[in-house]
């Protein structure tokens, strides 16, 4: 999705259209070589907190990859598959005890798109962090996973001060643009509290 792309073909040609169609500028960020339209998916980045392979056949054969390096962070060129392929699976994992959340920020109900998205997954050895995965998405070209975040809650109980402190780390590789609904610096705000109410959701009962 993208505030310049989504309008009218009068609209578009106006502003003599963009990367994504005729023209050669992205709008979102004139000094890129690249186009920024977000990707709005809820699916997406539940599954790669899951930890979701995928599938691929063509004429080449067939090949299983990470859902995650399904995506680029191109609005253009947004699939690392090739022309030819198919995507014929998805494979889940067994969640093994592993608890999950999805979190969906959006302006009304009635609206199907994310403006952001916090998919979060968290496995437990006792009451410890075994394994974690905090995917965020609506604030780029594809979704991303919180490394960083992700790191610091392995061996660690869910409490308020690692659930904050992993909350400010998925915060600031977020860099939403003007490229869709609501204020891009409220969108980024929204990140450190989506993911603090997905970890908060997937806690253990105290």
């Amino acid at each position: 999705r993208c505030n310049y792309y989504n309008q009218s073909h009068e609209w578009r040609r106006a502003i003599n259209f963009c990367l994504k169609c005729e023209g050669d500028t992205c709008w979102v960020a004139p000094g890129s070589d690249r186009c920024w339209a977000v990707n709005s998916s809820d699916t997406a980045p539940v599954l790669i907190a899951l930890g979701a392979r995928v599938r691929l056949a063509g004429p080449g054969g067939a090949r299983e990859i990470e859902l995650e390096s399904l995506y680029r962070p191109d609005g253009i060129a947004w699939l690392a598959k090739e022309p030819d392929e198919v995507l014929t699976d998805i494979v889940v994992p067994a969640p093994g005890g592993a608890r999950a959340h999805y979190g969906k920020l959006r302006r009304r109900g009635s609206f199907d798109f994310p403006v952001l998205g916090v998919a979060t997954r968290v496995a437990f050895d006792g009451d410890r962090v075994s394994s974690a995965r905090i995917v965020v998405n609506g604030v780029g070209p594809a979704p991303f996973r919180a490394i960083a975040a992700e790191t610091i809650l392995v061996g660690e109980r869910l409490g308020d001060e690692i659930i904050r402190a992993a909350a400010d780390l998925a915060f600031r590789p977020a860099k939403p643009l003007d490229n869709t609904d609501l204020e891009y610096s409220y969108r980024k705000k929204m990140v450190r509290i989506y993911v603090r109410e997905g970890l908060l959701a997937v806690a253990p009962p105290s």
